[in-house]
């Protein structure tokens, strides 16, 4: 089993809430306030199968429930609806044996067919395949009541993950319905620990426990509530007022700003995660496609600045390679041979620039050949106050050398769906995740996961794709080696450096605060069962069923 946002006019919904401060003078309070999606108003959208962003917080870790959750903080994978698994036929077939005596939140039971049947409903509509799963799958069956069998057209070891952490749906649910992919699954029936909408209204809505639940005793609280928070500001407002108690948002000036208004009860926990969050680059725009001008593009970026001004120094500027802190153990012997392209240098910008035909004006404007101004949009979500004042530095960067580049703002859903059908030319996102590199470097550089421009693809939102890196991936999907493993992630490693397809542009820090007055038992440094963070499914689930009331 080891695998080793101020927005001038409030929400009715938060004007209740700040209504009702100190009307409770109990240490009691009968469900626990969530923050997680930046949003104005909510959309009945609960399907486990649409692809991320879609559904509302926590469909896929609290409604549906995976097979087995990987722990960041332990570096192993946790038996959820899963128990144990084991590789056969020279890792060509994957055997996964269920958990008994789940039920569905309608008391119908939970079996292996519904896992097969989840997985080939993927196959049916591949729009619902966002990761092509059956790319590398050949047939899933159940062949007992607890006995799931994955054959692979080919040796895929790393698969694993993507099959672990999906979410399972109900097949005598889902088998009456004829295009899941546009069902927006609005009364769903799921394995979590919270499953009944007691109430949804567009500021406001409410999910109740499962009566169902398979873990005897949990969840321990009554129900979650999720009010609109469209901006990091009116999060800030709701923690201090003490009417919002779990969420995954950025507040400047943390220690000052919340944790001293109440040093008993306010609590955060910020741990560098060794991932990264990247300035992505379009590279299907015509300008962007050209690897010099997305290295002068990061030449030109003050990391330094932007992680002091735009992050409050809760982070460090990236490292070329994309990954840093707790994966740093994977950084290449060689690197010190390799173009540093993170270094803040101006002068090199320029001449990249130059050397790729955009002439600077008098005025310090740089043209494209046919008498364009050379500009661009970044785009960021509104409210992500951290990312727009880190997207504002970067502006002013680009404006030293020549290029216009203006920040826009969107909701949450529609910066989303123009990241993943490709609509954007800059903007602020994070990247794959994993146990090793191999997921950031597979979502930056594989032609597998490549979409048309307009078409939704869930990994690889900047559209670049190289065979050099495809047959790495192909390599160090068959092998178990330890040796063999390190030496092909140094080679993709100095792929994504010479290639540039996205740019690192600080570490990734998990944002995550609480409020201890009503609810206890969350993670923290000191008790660090999961990362705190509601950021980061399908691990959010084990404080889920954790967290308790005072």
């Amino acid at each position: 089993m080891n695998l080793k946002i101020i927005s001038y006019l409030m929400p009715l919904s938060l004007l209740i809430l700040f209504g009702c401060e100190n009307k409770n003078k109990s240490n009691k309070r009968d469900g626990l306030t969530v923050y997680q999606e930046a949003q104005i108003s909510w959309v009945r959208n609960f399907n486990p199968l649409s692809p991320a962003g879609s559904a509302r917080w926590p469909t896929s870790s609290g409604i549906y429930e995976p097979l087995f959750i990987y722990n960041s903080m332990t570096g192993e994978y946790v038996p959820w609806l899963g128990l144990d698994y084991k590789w056969e036929k020279g890792n060509k077939v994957l055997k996964m044996l269920m958990r008994k005596g789940v039920k569905w939140s309608d008391g119908e039971p939970f079996s292996a067919e519904d896992v097969a049947f989840t997985f080939n409903i993927k196959r049916k509509h591949r729009a619902l395949d966002t990761r092509d799963s059956w790319g590398y799958l050949k047939e899933v069956v159940a062949v007992s009541d607890t006995i799931v069998k994955f054959e692979f057209k080919r040796i895929y070891v790393p698969g694993f993950d993507a099959l672990a952490t999906q979410s399972i749906v109900a097949k005598h649910i889902w088998d009456k319905i004829d295009d899941p992919v546009k069902f927006s699954n609005p009364n769903p029936v799921g394995t979590g620990p919270f499953t009944e909408i007691i109430r949804f209204d567009s500021q406001l809505w409410e999910l109740g426990k499962n009566p169902n639940y398979w873990q005897k005793g949990k969840p321990h609280i009554n129900k979650l509530v999720f009010p609109t928070f469209p901006s990091n500001e009116q999060v800030t407002l709701a923690l201090l007022s003490g009417n919002l108690d779990w969420a995954g948002a950025f507040i400047p000036a943390i220690d000052r700003v919340f944790v001293s208004k109440d040093t008993e009860h306010h609590k955060y926990w910020f741990p560098l995660t060794g991932h990264t969050t990247f300035l992505h680059t379009n590279t299907k725009d015509p300008i962007l496609s050209d690897v010099r001008v997305r290295k002068a593009i990061s030449y030109a970026i003050d990391r330094e600045l932007v992680v002091k001004v735009g992050m409050y120094n809760y982070t460090e500027p990236a490292h070329v390679s994309g990954v840093s802190g707790p994966m740093s153990k994977w950084h290449s012997p060689y690197l010190d041979q390799a173009e540093n392209w993170t270094t803040y240098d101006p002068g090199k910008a320029n001449m990249l620039l130059d050397g790729a035909g955009f002439i600077k004006d008098e005025t310090g404007l740089r043209y494209t050949t046919d008498g364009h101004i050379l500009e661009f949009d970044i785009i960021i979500v509104s409210g992500w106050s951290d990312w727009i004042r880190s997207a504002q530095i970067v502006s002013q960067n680009l404006k030293n050398v020549g290029i216009t580049a203006k920040v826009k703002t969107y909701d949450f859903g529609a910066w989303i769906s123009r990241m993943q059908k490709g609509d954007f030319e800059l903007a602020i996102g994070w990247a794959e995740k994993g146990t090793t590199p191999y997921a950031l470097y597979r979502g930056m550089m594989s032609s597998e996961y490549l979409q048309p421009k307009g078409e939704i693809a869930d990994v690889n939102w900047h559209r670049f794709g190289l065979a050099s890196a495809d047959s790495l991936f192909r390599e160090y999907e068959q092998t178990s080696d330890k040796n063999e493993i390190t030496e092909i992630i140094y080679e993709l490693q100095h792929l994504f450096i010479e290639h540039a397809p996205s740019l690192p542009l600080f570490s990734e820090a998990s944002w995550a605060e609480c409020n201890t007055k009503y609810f206890s038992n969350f993670p923290s440094a000191e008790n660090p069962y999961a990362t705190l963070s509601p950021n980061y499914p399908p691990e959010n689930l084990l404080v889920l069923v954790n967290v308790q009331n005072r």
